[in-house]
C-alpha cells in the first residue's frame, strides 16, 4: 500500500521488481492513488492495481471521506493475503484494509522502542525493500525498475530531426505540491530557470517546458525565449514518453526528478531544503548539485515539516551559471 505521492510511489518501485525476481509466481497487488494509478498499469509485474481517491480521502467531507473507504472495502472483499507492505507512519490508513486478511504485515516504524525507516541520508528505494526483507543487514541488493511499456499514438512528441540535432533539454519549473499543501521550499526559483533558459538557447540548446496544468503560471517568466510547451499536455505516461525524446531533465526535489529514471532520461536535480542521497536518479548518467553548503539550517526537511523560513537561501545559492556548467559537462561528447 503506497498511495502517493508521485515520487514515493516511483521510488517504492524497485521493490516489484525485487519481489518479481525473488518469487516469479507471485502475485503483487497494489493499493495506490488515483493520479498514478495509470502509470502503475503500465508494468506487468503488478498484476493488479486497486485505486483510492485521494482527494476525496484527505480533504473531502465526512460523506466523501466514508464513501471512498467504502469503495476501497468493496475492491478488497475479505480477501486474505500472505503478505501486506504498508509504507505509512499513520495507522489512519489502515482503515481502507480492515476487510482485508494477511498473514504477515511489514510497514515503516517512526516509534522509537523499533527500528525506525526510511534511514536518515539513505536513498528511500532502499529502505522500501529493507522493509520486504524485513532485515537491518548486512544486505546488499540491485535496484532496478521494472519494465515500463507505454505508447500512445495520439501524443504528438517532439520531432527529433537529424542526427546533428540540437541537445534536447527539458525543464520542469513547477511542481513540489501535493493534495495536502505546496512545497514551495523545495523549487529552484523560477528566475533562475529563465536565466538557465537564456543561457541554453544562446548556446545551442532546444528547450521544451513540462508540468501540470497547475503550473501554467510559469509560462510567463519564459516570454522572449524559444522553447516547446509542454505544460498541463502531457498525463504521467505520456510525460515520461516525452522524456525519452530529451537528452537531460533539469528539476528540483519533485515527481518529475523520478519518473526520469522510468524514461532512462539523466537529470540534474537542484537540492536545497532536502538530502540529495535520498531522493536522487539512480541513474549513473544523472548529477545533483545541493545549495546552501555554508549554511548549518540544511537540510530542514524532518520527513513532514520544514522549517519556517521566507527567504530559501540554499536554493538561491545555486547559480544559473552553475547549472549551465553542469550541463555542459553532463552532455559533452
Amino acid at each position: 500500500m503506497k498511495i502517493g505521492a508521485i515520487g514515493d510511489v516511483v521510488m517504492c518501485l524497485p521493490l516489484v521488481a525485487h519481489i518479481r525476481k525473488k518469487h516469479p509466481d507471485a502475485r503483487i497487488t497494489w493499493l495506490c492513488g488515483t493520479q498514478v494509478a495509470p502509470m502503475l498499469r503500465q508494468f506487468k509485474d503488478i498484476d493488479e492495481v486497486l485505486e483510492v481517491d485521494e482527494k476525496s480521502l484527505m480533504t473531502g467531507s465526512p460523506f466523501a471521506r466514508i464513501s471512498t473507504i467504502l469503495s476501497v472495502w468493496k475492491k478488497l472483499g475479505f480477501r486474505n493475503f500472505d503478505r501486506t507492505l504498508y509504507f505509512y507512519y499513520s495507522n489512519l490508513y489502515k482503515l481502507l484494509l480492515l476487510p482485508a486478511t494477511s498473514k504477515r504485515t511489514d510497514r515503516f516504524e517512526r516509534n522509537p522502542a523499533k527500528r525506525q525507516n526510511p534511514i536518515p541520508g539513505r536513498h528511500h528505494s532502499w529502505d522500501y525493500v529493507q522493509t520486504f526483507e524485513n532485515s537491518d543487514g548486512p544486505f546488499q541488493f540491485d535496484l532496478q525498475y521494472p519494465a515500463f511499456s507505454y505508447r500512445n499514438p495520439d501524443f504528438e512528441l517532439p520531432v527529433s530531426g537529424t542526427n546533428n540535432r540540437k541537445k534536447r533539454i527539458a525543464l520542469s519549473c513547477g511542481g513540489a505540491k501535493n493534495i495536502l499543501r505546496d512545497d514551495d521550499l523545495r523549487r529552484w526559483p523560477v528566475s533562475r530557470y529563465k536565466e538557465l533558459a537564456v543561457l541554453l538557447t544562446r548556446n545551442g540548446f532546444e528547450l521544451i517546458l513540462t508540468g501540470a496544468p497547475s503550473d501554467q503560471w510559469v509560462l510567463e517568466h519564459f516570454e522572449g525565449i524559444e522553447f516547446q510547451n509542454y505544460i498541463g499536455k502531457a498525463g504521467l505516461n505520456d510525460f515520461i514518453a516525452l522524456l525519452k525524446t530529451a537528452d537531460l531533465l533539469i528539476t528540483h526535489d519533485s515527481g518529475p526528478l523520478h519518473l526520469a529514471d522510468l524514461a532512462n532520461c539523466p537529470v540534474l536535480g537542484l537540492f536545497g531544503p532536502t538530502i540529495p542521497h535520498e531522493k536522487a536518479s539512480l541513474q549513473t548518467r544523472s548529477a545533483w548539485i545541493w545549495g546552501g553548503e555554508n549554511l548549518h539550517c540544511r537540510p530542514c526537511y524532518d520527513g513532514r515539516n520544514y522549517s519556517v523560513c521566507s527567504s530559501n537561501d540554499c536554493l538561491k545559492q545555486i547559480s544559473a551559471q552553475t547549472v549551465f556548467d553542469k550541463v555542459s559537462e553532463m552532455l559533452a561528447d
